[in-house]
């Protein structure tokens, strides 16, 4: 998946995940996520497969768009309008009243930054599908 293909703009977290697969139930993180996709490290599964994301209760279906050994990119059938995986995109993209970035405003859970927050965390140097050189 190329930045042209890309749908909505990704915001970097660290959400541990449960994906469902017809034979397995596999633990792995939500690296960066958008209301349309994600991409998912600690597991990566065949380019093309259909599986679901167990997270807190919400049940996505999606599809595996590009696998490397150790993370993958996935696209979801329905886009996220709802559930607990909606509620840290928009904590994640909201920028705070003085215009800090999101990493800097307060989060749900008291006056810590979202850095210190289970499920966000500062941006990598680089992220996304590797480029093989």
């Amino acid at each position: 998946m190329d930045n042209n293909n890309r749908r909505g703009e990704r915001c970097v977290v660290d959400v541990p995940v449960t994906l469902i697969t017809v034979l397995d139930s596999i633990e792995a993180t939500i690296a960066d996520l958008t209301g349309h996709g994600a991409m998912i490290t600690g597991a990566a599964l065949p380019k093309g497969m259909k599986f679901q994301i167990e997270y807190m209760g919400q049940t996505l279906y999606a599809q595996c768009m590009w696998s490397e050994v150790d993370r993958m990119g996935v696209r979801f059938q329905f886009d996220l309008m709802g559930g607990p995986l909606y509620d840290i995109l928009a904590l994640a993209m909201h920028d705070g009243d003085d215009g800090q970035p999101a990493n800097a405003a307060p989060s749900m859970m008291g006056s810590r930054p979202f850095a210190t927050t289970p499920f966000l965390r500062p941006a990598p140097a680089t992220f996304g599908k590797r480029s093989l050189q």
